[in-house]
């Protein structure tokens, strides 16, 4: 009897401690559990399902948000579903996007990347000059759903002033450049030749070539809606990292690794 109140007491110490340690297990968990949706698409070299980090932007994504305890989750789709997807509220971000008027409608920009060049890509056996949008008048020119390329294109497609074709995919497009469906097809220049090299053999390669005019140089963004209330806080958590990997040289070794083929399936970089 004596010592029956010492193996209650030592019971309910027991019972205690591990009540606490559970607690303090699930407030542990809680912290950690908060993950940003990010919706993308196949874009190599920026960003690719198969590269390591998902690629250069994936990796500036990622190294920037889990410094702050934030996990991210990529979701692959066609633009266009992903653009909506994201402005519906169903994902929480897109990249990489230009920043267009339109676009700023209904989401938030974050600050630059990386620039990309966009240029007309056409086959070597059509002689395509140009100077101004005008110069594209009466031809049938590709386009992929849910691409911006710039206010003198959009605006000279929506009079219609020459025809444009708009598919689901890039890859679709230079298979329809190569059959000679379409004259010419805007794309980012590093991209483009890219998908070049994945598409077509190298006696293929040598039918497709870029205007050297570029139509535009713009920069790529992480892109946030406007009607989630948490996009304001990850678009300022995502402005200071970048200007810390800017600060810091990182975000160049990125890029530099992203142009020398780092990512790419089986490489690896800061790992």
């Amino acid at each position: 009897m004596i010592f029956a109140p010492l193996k209650q007491t030592g019971r309910h110490r027991i019972v205690v401690h591990i009540g606490i340690i559970f607690s303090l297990l699930i407030a542990f968990s809680d912290l950690h559990a908060e993950t940003l949706k990010v919706a993308t698409g196949e874009w190599v070299p920026y960003v690719s399902e198969s590269y390591q980090h998902h690629g250069a932007i994936g990796h500036v994504i990622e190294t920037i948000y889990q410094a702050e305890g934030i996990d991210v989750e990529f979701g692959y789709f066609p633009w266009a579903r992903g653009y909506q997807m994201a402005k519906d509220g169903i994902w929480e971000a897109i990249m990489p996007y230009y920043c267009s008027p339109e676009r700023e409608m209904h989401f938030y920009c974050s600050e630059p990347i990386v620039s990309g060049q966009l240029v007309y890509f056409h086959r070597t056996d059509y002689p395509f000059e140009w100077r101004t949008i005008d110069d594209l008048k009466g031809l049938n020119v590709g386009g992929t759903l849910g691409y911006y390329y710039g206010e003198a294109f959009e605006k000279a497609e929506r009079e219609k002033q020459f025809k444009v074709q708009r598919i689901a995919s890039d890859e679709t497009n230079f298979m329809v450049l190569m059959k000679g469906r379409i004259q010419v097809f805007p794309q980012d220049k590093e991209v483009g030749y890219a998908m070049i090299r994945r598409l077509f053999s190298e006696e293929e390669q040598k039918f497709i070539t870029h205007h050297p005019a570029p139509i535009h140089t713009k920069s790529l963004h992480l892109l946030f809606a406007r009607n989630n209330e948490k996009s304001k806080r990850y678009l300022d958590m995502f402005n200071q990292g970048l200007k810390r990997l800017q600060d810091s040289g990182e975000l160049k070794g990125y890029l530099d690794a992203m142009s020398s083929g780092v990512y790419v399936e089986g490489g690896a970089y800061g790992e």
